[in-house]
C-alpha cells in the first residue's frame, strides 16, 4: 500500500507584499467572519489613451515629512523588523497622515509597517482606511487581497486583486497573485482537457505576460509562468521544456529566489531526477528557512529515500512554522511510521483530521497504519478488530472522493481486508474446534538392574 501523499508546488510563498510605494469596526480575517467588499465604483489610476494624468499637488512640507518616515522604514527594512520597530514605523506614517490628511501613500505605509511584523489586523485596518481615503488605491487593494488570501478568504482575495488591477492595470503584485490563484485552481481540476482548466491557463498567462510587459525583470512572474507550463505535462511533455526555459529566465534575475528553487525541484521531480530535485528543495530552504512549502517538499523527497529521520526533522520544523499545515502533519506521520513510532504517527494523522476533515489523506494513512502495520504487531486473535478499524478508515477515505486511482486502490484493500479477516476467524474457529490432544502414555517403569 502507498501513502496518499504527493509532492506539490504549494503557492502561498509566491504571494507577496508590495514593498513600495482609523479602520474597520471588525476584522474580516478571523474564522467565520466575512471581509467587507472592495469599493463598488473604481476608476483606473492610469491615464486614458491620449490623455495625461492630472498633476497632483503635494506640498513641500508633506513631501519632507513623508520622506523622513520613509527613511526610517527603509533603514529598518535592511536592519530587520521586530514588533517595536513596526509600531514605531506605523506611528511615524500615521503622524504624517494626521498632518496631511489626503496623503494616502502615508496611510498605505502605516499598513505596510504593520504587515512587516504580521500584525495583520492592524495592517488590515490601515489599508481599509487608505481605500476610504482613495477608493482606487491599487497598492492597498492588492495588499488587502493578500491578507484575505492568507486568512483563507479566497473569494474576497480575488475580489480585491481584481479591483486592484482595475484601479491600476500595471500593478504587478496583484496580477502575480491572481495568476498564482489561477494556477492553484488548475491543479485542483488537474485535467488539461477541461474547458475551465484551459480558461484558467489562458487567464494566468495573460496576467503574467502583463507583468513582464511592465517589469521584464520580475523573477516571480517568470517562476509562476514556469509553474503554469508544468501543469498538464503528463499529456504533453513539451510543456516541461517550456517551463524550464522560463525558470532559466528567472534564474538569470535571481538564482537565490526561494520559490524559484522550489519550482526547479518540482521540475526535476517531473523528470524523475530525485537527487536533483532534493538539491533544489534544500536550496529553497537555505534561501528562506521559513519557506514551509520547500521544507515539506524536502521531507516528501527524503521519504522516497527512506531517510525517515531527515524527513521527520523537516516536517517537524514545518508544523512549528505553520501549525495548520495539513500536508506537513501527514508527512510527519509517515516519517514516524517509518521509524516504527505508530502511536506518534496516528497522533499526527488525527491532528491533520482536526485541521481539515474534508480531505481524505489522513483517513487513507490511518487505514494503512492499522491494516499494514498495527495488525501485524497485534495478538493473532485480536487482529480482526484491528483490520476492521483499517477497513473503516478506508471506507471513510472512499466516501470523501478524490483521485480515482487512489479510490480504486482503497476498494481493493477493503476486499483484501475482508478476506484476511475471514481467514483469521476461520483459523481461530478451527483451532477452537480441534479435539484435545490425547493423554500422554504413562511413563515406562525403570529397567531391572542387570543380573550379577
Amino acid at each position: 500500500m502507498r501513502s496518499n501523499l504527493k509532492i506539490t508546488g504549494l503557492l502561498l510563498a509566491t504571494m507577496s507584499v508590495v514593498a513600495c510605494g482609523g479602520g474597520t469596526a471588525k476584522s474580516g480575517l478571523g474564522k467565520g467572519t466575512t471581509p467587507p467588499p472592495p469599493p463598488e465604483s473604481i476608476k483606473s489610476e492610469n491615464a486614458e489613451p491620449g490623455k495625461e494624468v492630472a498633476k497632483r499637488e503635494i506640498s513641500k512640507e508633506a513631501s519632507n515629512d513623508y520622506a523622513q518616515a520613509a527613511q526610517y522604514f527603509a533603514q529598518t527594512d535592511k536592519a530587520g523588523w521586530n514588533e517595536s520597530a513596526c509600531k514605531q514605523s506605523a506611528d511615524k506614517f500615521a503622524s504624517v497622515v494626521r498632518s496631511h490628511s489626503t496623503l494616502v501613500e502615508a496611510q498605505f505605509m502605516v499598513g505596510l509597517s504593520f504587515h512587516r511584523c504580521n500584525m495583520l489586523e492592524d495592517a488590515e485596518k490601515a489599508y481599509q482606511t487608505a481605500i476610504r481615503m482613495k477608493a482606487n488605491h491599487g497598492l492597498s487593494l492588492s495588499n488587502l487581497g493578500e491578507l484575505y488570501y492568507r486568512a483563507g478568504k479566497v473569494d474576497a482575495a480575488k475580489q480585491y486583486w481584481e479591483s486592484a488591477i482595475k484601479a491600476n492595470g500595471k500593478l504587478v503584485a496583484a496580477r502575480n497573485n491572481v495568476a498564482s490563484m489561477q494556477l492553484e485552481q488548475m491543479r485542483k481540476i488537474n485535467n488539461p482537457k477541461d474547458p475551465t482548466w484551459k480558461k484558467l491557463e489562458e487567464d494566468a498567462r495573460f496576467n503574467l505576460s502583463n507583468v513582464l510587459g511592465v517589469d521584464s525583470e520580475n523573477v516571480k512572474a517568470y517562476t509562476l509562468y514556469g509553474l503554469v507550463y508544468m501543469e498538464g505535462w503528463q499529456q504533453n511533455k513539451n510543456r516541461l521544456d517550456l517551463a524550464k526555459l522560463l525558470l532559466d529566465e528567472a534564474k538569470k534575475r535571481n538564482e537565490k529566489y526561494a520559490p524559484l528553487q522550489n519550482a526547479y525541484g518540482l521540475y526535476f521531480m517531473r523528470r524523475n531526477s530525485l537527487n536533483e530535485a532534493l538539491q533544489h528543495f534544500n536550496s529553497a530552504v537555505e534561501a528562506d528557512s521559513k519557506f514551509v512549502e520547500a521544507r515539506i517538499n524536502v521531507g516528501l523527497t527524503t521519504l522516497n529515500f527512506r531517510k525517515y529521520d531527515m524527513a521527520k526533522e523537516q516536517f517537524s520544523k514545518a508544523v512549528e512554522l505553520q501549525p495548520k499545515a495539513y500536508d506537513a502533519f501527514i508527512g510527519l506521520g509517515v516519517a514516524l511510521r517509518g521509524l516504527k513510532d505508530y502511536d506518534g504517527a496516528e497522533a499526527q494523522y488525527k491532528k491533520a483530521l482536526a485541521i481539515d476533515g474534508k480531505r481524505g489523506d489522513a483517513y487513507y494513512n490511518l487505514a494503512v497504519l492499522y491494516a499494514s502495520f498495527r495488525a501485524n504487531k497485534t495478538d493473532f486473535k485480536q487482529q480482526p478488530d484491528v483490520y476492521r478499524k483499517g477497513k473503516e478508515y478506508f471506507q471513510q477515505f472512499i466516501a470523501k472522493g478524490g483521485d480515482p486511482a487512489d479510490i480504486a486502490e482503497a476498494k481493493i484493500q477493503v476486499t483484501t481486508i475482508d478476506k484476511t479477516i475471514a481467514l483469521i476467524e476461520a483459523t481461530i474457529k478451527a483451532q477452537a474446534n480441534q479435539p484435545p490432544p490425547p493423554a500422554a502414555p504413562p511413563a515406562a517403569p525403570p529397567a531391572a538392574p542387570p543380573a550379577k
